[in-house]
């Protein structure tokens, strides 16, 4: 026995000297510190003991990345890079969850474009700074490392080298096959994260973050089949509704309006406010329908909520951390509630007081089927928080003027701003907040959630100034209000006196009189309920809701018929999507040049409509540009010519044109 012991002991270190060994060894290291990031703490260190296996899991998927090791000379290299990957995508993800609630995923980097854009409302300049220093550091480490380094002196063939190189990946890949295929079953694992946050820690950044990598859309169900899809077609068809309120003369206006980061606070347990932050929310809530939305996502993610709610889609159903805007909806045409409305008449219109580049929105809008889109960029006269984020208020005006363009019925999708974070955690100078808070739980983010309160209560002003504005008008109109989702404080389930974390109010006002109900759904119930409550009943999605919510397999088969519309043959169509991107405008108000003219050391160009965003163009040659005012604009440094193209070009921070209007001079 003694024997045994040390044969197996001699083995073992043995085994620890070859390449293989020092893999295990430089993997469980790496996955150390990657749990460490992912808990934020030292819990990391302990993930070995508390839950072996799916530490050594996450551990195996990292060998597995190191097995490209096995193919080259610069294994030093090799081995360095993938760790550096590895540690990078650790330490991005804990900077991210420092910044909101939802870890980093491989959709995050479709995000890159977006998340420049707000890095300087989460990090300071030194912050920024610090991180391009490291990123130049990495790689010229890594170009040194390539040139400078080691080389293994290998006595095998090269094809002897490549087969046993693949031989050992191989068998690597069919562990981590063999444990993925055992351990999801048996529970160990989760294949559908309904809480991200939640599944990173319990399962692990490594295999987390993977399945975000190769778990991409709608996965194809075994039952997909045209006959299937007919069956489905034939039972929501065989119900009749009558299509009520929208047969009638006048259709009634329809607003939705997406509050960002917008709840109520007297949820949160214990807290006290100086007066109360939503007195017109209250009223509203206590007269007209409401209730509650589960929403896909806690602390971040608006544009997945907003994608819910237009297409009445099941974001459960996508991979993780996945968004449609940024992946399938790039070339796809999707049915929502503007296509179904454009097919009663509406003139259907999208509103963001932000960038319209966001979330590729100024794209995606047509293809849900929006006739125009004003963003920030089309709007003057903006008032901006202590942070730099645009006020809602100027929304009102917005809408008054969307509502005045058409003389039709008007469907309009807005999305709020003002409440989004980062909340500072010092009251901004020369701020006084109005509201001020005590006993909240969260004593280092006290000043953050005040700052906040504040927020949210000039968003209750404004909501109480549209609503009394589409009282006072002579149109028959429905204002749908909600949360996108919760602010990114650590709130729990336990720190909230009802509800969840997943939870968000809305509020249906009208001036039709319809009957007060208080319920709660799912976000992508939330179109489908309006609809039904006015007896429009166009569109499949929205049919299938209404009609097939209670029954038994009705989560199943909206997924089968997701996948048909965004991925599969259109059976539900006859074979053939019915529905065209739209020639989306930007802008209501159209914006004209009348003159232009060279006066003293300057271009003046005369038109209308024009704003801080409009950018002076002679001969596709950018000018430094002054907007004097709607109708003026002053160009600097060129001189102008006859036969000189004079173009306005509407753009935002990031330069990205989004509209142009030109003038022969």
């Amino acid at each position: 026995m003694k024997k045994i012991f040390f044969w197996c002991r001699n083995v073992a270190c043995a085994g620890l000297h070859t390449e293989v060994g020092k893999m295990i060894i430089l993997s469980l290291i790496i996955n150390m510190i990657i749990e460490c990031l992912n808990h934020r703490n030292l819990w990391g260190l302990a993930e070995l003991f508390a839950n072996p296996v799916v530490f050594l899991y996450n551990t195996s998927i990292i060998f597995l990345t190191l097995c490209i090791g096995f193919f080259t000379t610069r294994k030093v290299f090799v081995y360095v890079m993938i760790s550096a990957i590895w540690i990078t995508l650790a330490v991005i993800n804990f900077v991210v969850l420092s910044a909101r609630k939802t870890p980093f995923t491989a959709m995050d980097i479709y995000l890159i474009k977006d998340a420049v854009k707000v890095l300087p409302v989460y990090l300071n300049v030194f912050q920024i700074i610090l991180i391009v220093i490291g990123i130049i550091a990495g790689i010229a480490g890594l170009v040194f490392l390539w040139i400078k380094g080691p080389k293994v002196i290998i006595a095998q063939t090269l094809k002897r080298r490549i087969i046993f190189s693949s031989v050992k990946t191989v068998i690597a890949g069919a562990v981590v096959t063999a444990l993925t295929v055992i351990l999801i079953p048996a529970g160990v694992l989760g294949r559908n994260f309904g809480n991200l946050g939640i599944a990173y820690r319990h399962y692990g950044f490594v295999y987390c973050f993977s399945c975000s990598v190769v778990g991409r859309g709608i996965s194809k169900s075994g039952e997909y089949s045209q006959e299937y899809i007919n069956n489905i077609k034939n039972n929501i068809e065989n119900e009749q509704t009558d299509n009520g309120v929208v047969n009638s003369q006048e259709a009634p206006n329809i607003i939705f309006l997406q509050l960002e980061s917008f709840f109520n606070p007297d949820r949160v347990k214990k807290v006290k406010f100086s007066q109360d932050v939503l007195p017109n929310m209250k009223r509203l809530s206590s007269e007209y329908s409401a209730g509650y939305i589960s929403v896909p996502c806690f602390g971040a993610g608006t544009a997945n909520t907003e994608f819910e709610v237009q297409t009445g889609i099941n974001l459960d159903d996508f991979g993780p951390g996945e968004y449609p805007y940024k992946t399938v909806l790039q070339s796809a045409i999707c049915e929502s509630a503007a296509y179904d409305l454009k097919n009663l008449g509406y003139s259907t219109h999208a509103l963001h007081n932000n960038d319209g580049t966001f979330y590729n929105r100024n794209k995606v809008f047509s293809h849900l089927g929006y006739d125009t889109f004003t963003s920030i960029e089309y709007m003057s006269d903006i008032e901006y928080n202590p942070i730099g984020w645009a006020k809602d208020s100027i929304l009102t005006g917005e809408i008054a003027k969307i509502l005045d363009s058409t003389e039709g019925s008007d469907y309009i999708y807005t999305i709020s701003v003002q409440g989004h974070g980062d909340y500072p955690s010092q009251m901004p100078e020369n701020y006084n907040p109005e509201i001020k808070v005590e006993n909240f739980f969260d004593g280092a983010d006290k000043a953050a959630f005040e700052y906040y309160i504040n927020q949210i209560h000039e968003m209750d002003k404004f909501v109480g100034e549209l609503v009394k504005y589409l009282s006072e008008r002579d149109e028959q109109t429905i204002l749908v209000m909600y949360g996108d989702h919760l602010p990114g404080f650590n709130f729990t389930n336990e720190t909230l006196s009802y509800g969840n974390i997943y939870q968000t109010p809305y509020i249906i006002w009208d001036n039709i009189g319809l009957k007060r109900e208080y319920k709660n759904m799912e976000a992508y119930q939330l179109s489908s309920y309006v609809f039904g409550r006015l007896g429009i009943t166009g569109g499949y999605i929205n049919k299938y809701h209404q009609k097939q919510k209670d029954s038994t397999d009705y989560l199943k088969n909206l997924k089968i018929l997701e996948y048909d519309i965004l991925y599969g043959d259109h059976d539900i169509y006859g074979g053939e999507n019915p529905y065209q991107a739209t020639d989306l405008k930007m802008g209501t108000d159209e914006i004209k040049i009348t003159d232009a003219y060279e006066y003293s050391d300057h271009i003046c160009v005369e038109g209308e409509n024009f704003n801080t965003f409009s950018v002076v163009f002679v001969n596709d040659k950018e000018c430094t540009t002054v907007a004097v005012n709607g109708n003026m604009l002053i160009a600097k440094g060129i001189k102008l010519k006859k036969g000189d193209k004079v173009s306005v070009v509407q753009r935002g921070k990031d330069k990205i044109e989004l509209s142009r209007v030109t003038f022969e001079n």
